[in-house]
């Protein structure tokens, strides 16, 4: 009872230690969010660059620009890709890319000879960008942007050959600061995107992680809650035991030594003899509480074993050991019968300690009206169960009592024999192997108790400690 308890909060302990949400893994879940983010955008950026350089052939087919295809946008490719592989674990292949995509804004213009539309590859790079959720990678692409205009708007301006920059023969500054500003505009639009994107993101990890504390610290109220109720049950338990321990072990023991300082100043043999039957009746008392306790004890300390179930030997030994505990030495006509009979593995100890309560019970608590009374035990097994039945024609349990008769110490009445452990244990022992218990019972007419054990043979587990 103590030993349960005790390991009841230490499976709490352990189970709300094993729960608990730290700092760590706050920073480490939002670390590899951001990993799965640079490699989901990493991916689509592969797709981007080859279209960017097969775009770049298409346009050479028509204007016949193979080698600024070729050259400029190999070499591109070759600076991201060479970055990417040398730096791995740093963010420095994404500034690269920043600036290759200016550079492919540049190779179309050049490439399609001023056409203005070619600008807007800049600001398709620029919404590109995004999928990284930084917005510095804004800056290069600006940067790369503002010299190229600067510098093709200038060597138009002043009238070098084949530099395609614009389809007008020259850009004032007017219309070149104009151009630059929008271009500015839309990268810190995408930028500020980019930003808010980041923050969304992690403000909703944030708010996933207060939400799983929040639900972690119900959890552990509710495991803590429940290990307290465990505790104040098994202390009421606990009070109760040593109670009545302590009355039902000290009872026979006052009466066999009362017992003994009369018989000695007796010397009539049948007044010794009568005295004698007293002390053994006493002892056998005290005997069958002492099983009982122990009975208790294995079933609360000992581990579970798996083993085959042999019904037959198991119910010969215990209706050869309970032949003469009946009342007066009345003989009980007990009778079993095994259905179906399979390989049933599961705890013999404790399936013998259900057996011989049940039993022993339906003995002692034998209706004196009754002509021939009896036991009857059936079981049937199969693979996936035992269904076991112990059915008496005993005094029997009013409807009212069949809640509290598995209730520690728990006696119908005052005239009721033994320690009062005995269903109490049946029922506890039954939980471990995590069956079930049923009682049919009327008074005078007998009790009936139904039981179903699971078979381990195909479960393939253990029983529960």
């Amino acid at each position: 009872m103590v030993v349960n308890c005790l390991n009841a909060i230490n499976n709490t302990d352990m189970n709300i230690k094993n729960m608990t949400i730290t700092n760590a893994d706050h920073e480490n879940y939002i670390d590899q969010f951001v990993i799965q983010s640079k490699e989901k955008a990493d991916k689509y950026i592969n797709y981007f660059l080859l279209s960017f350089f097969a775009g770049g052939l298409v346009l050479a087919f028509f204007y016949d620009t193979w080698l600024v295809a070729i050259a400029v946008g190999g070499l591109s490719l070759l600076a991201y890709y060479s970055s990417k592989l040398a730096l791995p674990k740093s963010n420095v292949y994404q500034y690269v890319l920043s600036i290759v995509l200016g550079i492919f804004m540049a190779q179309y213009i050049y490439q399609m000879h001023g056409m203005f539309e070619m600008h807007f590859i800049a600001f398709v790079a620029s919404a590109i960008l995004i999928a990284y959720q930084n917005w510095k990678l804004q800056i290069p692409l600006t940067i790369v942007v503002v010299i190229h205009h600067a510098v093709f708007g200038y060597l138009q301006f002043v009238g070098f050959e084949r530099i395609y920059f614009t389809k007008l023969e020259y850009m004032d500054l007017q219309t070149f600061i104009i151009h630059i500003v929008l271009a500015a505009v839309i990268f810190f639009i995408c930028g500020l995107w980019a930003y808010t994107i980041k923050e969304y993101n992690e403000r909703q990890i944030e708010l996933s992680f207060e939400v799983g504390r929040l639900q972690e610290e119900e959890v552990q109220k509710e495991a803590l809650s429940k290990t307290n109720d465990e505790l104040r049950k098994s202390n009421m338990e606990l009070d109760k035991f040593v109670y009545s321990v302590s009355h039902d072990l000290r009872a026979p023991l006052s009466s066999i030594l009362g017992i003994v300082e009369l018989a000695k100043t007796e010397t009539d043999g049948d007044i010794i003899m009568e005295q004698m039957s007293l002390i053994k009746g006493n002892i056998n008392k005290l005997d069958s509480f002492i099983k009982d306790i122990l009975d208790y004890s294995r079933n609360a300390r000992l581990d579970s074993e798996k083993e085959e179930i042999n019904f037959k030997e198991s119910l010969e030994d215990i209706i050869n050991n309970l032949k003469y505990i009946g009342a007066d030495n009345r003989k009980v006509d007990i009778t079993y019968k095994i259905e179906n009979e399979t390989n049933f593995i599961s705890d013999k100890s404790r399936i013998d300690i259900i057996l011989n309560n049940l039993i022993s019970n339906s003995i002692r608590y034998q209706n004196p009206e009754t002509q021939t009374p009896f036991v009857n035990i059936t079981v049937n097994t199969s693979d996936t169960e035992a269904h076991i039945s112990v059915k008496d024609n005993g005094i029997g349990i009013s409807k009212e009592n069949h809640k509290r008769i598995f209730d520690m110490f728990y006696r119908i009445s005052k005239k009721s024999v033994g320690s009062g452990l005995g269903l109490y244990i049946v029922k506890e022992t039954i939980d471990k192997l995590e069956g079930r218990i049923q009682v049919n019972s009327e008074p005078g007419r007998g009790t009936e108790f139904n039981i179903k054990i699971p078979n381990l043979r195909e479960m393939n587990v253990s029983l529960i400690p």
